[in-house]
């Protein structure tokens, strides 16, 4: 019996349906894809809230970010030697003291958002491999770091977390690096919300507490108050 090929058109029918039907399934794909990434870093953070309040019950204190708490993890920028990338640094040292010497994590969580092990931002990129975490103790009146802010550069919580989000874009909160003098932290443009679209602008950010610390101005807007408060 003699076999027939498929012929020009009806090759060109069935490259039509699988064009088709990709179109159809990737996006759905990557949109749960996305969702599957917000659900990790709000998880990811709630693991890390719980390890840093169980840290404040032992030192009194949230971890530290700056060289005048912990040299040996630290420059004077808050960032030391990368936990993921040899030889490189990166904001995940700043987690550290929640793996050793007592582990109140088992480990320190990937950025869900990074491509490439960087999540882009403002200034520097290359060092934000993971949460971009402050605390307002380093940054209160007198300490010499971020113009003694205090809580402003927190929204108004004693510690602050926040992942890029699905728009890749570090706002660290609601507040640019590069803005000068204030740093403020405030709600424009900070917050992710899955109903402006599954890929859109803002971090996700968890605050701890209402910070007791005095700051040079209050924030733009109070999380740690709000109904962005955990």
């Amino acid at each position: 019996m003699r076999r027939r090929a498929f012929t020009l058109i009806e090759l060109l029918i069935v490259v039509a349906i699988i064009a088709i039907l990709a179109a159809i399934a990737v996006p759905n794909f990557l949109e749960a894809q996305t969702r599957a990434k917000v659900s990790r870093a709000k998880a990811d953070m709630r693991s890390l809230t719980t390890g840093m309040e169980a840290y404040y019950i032992d030192y009194n204190r949230y971890p530290p970010v700056f060289t005048t708490m912990v040299p040996a993890w630290f420059t004077t920028t808050g960032v030391g030697r990368s936990v993921f990338k040899s030889g490189q640094d990166g904001v995940s040292a700043r987690f550290i003291p929640l793996t050793t010497p007592i582990a109140y994590i088992t480990s320190v969580f990937a950025e869900p958002f990074a491509v490439n092990g960087v999540a882009a931002g403002t200034f520097p990129q290359q060092v934000y491999d993971t949460f971009d975490y402050v605390q307002a103790a380093e940054f209160q009146p007198g300490t010499g770091f971020g113009a003694g802010q205090g809580s402003a550069l927190t929204s108004g919580g004693a510690w602050r977390i926040a992942s890029v989000g699905p728009d890749r874009y570090a706002a660290f909160g609601g507040r640019s690096t590069m803005d000068g003098a204030g740093h403020l932290s405030n709600i424009n443009g900070a917050n992710y919300d899955p109903t402006n679209g599954t890929v859109s602008v803002g971090d996700i950010v968890r605050v701890g507490s209402s910070a007791p610390y005095p700051s040079g101005n209050p924030p733009f807007y109070d999380r740690a108050s709000g109904p962005y408060a955990n």
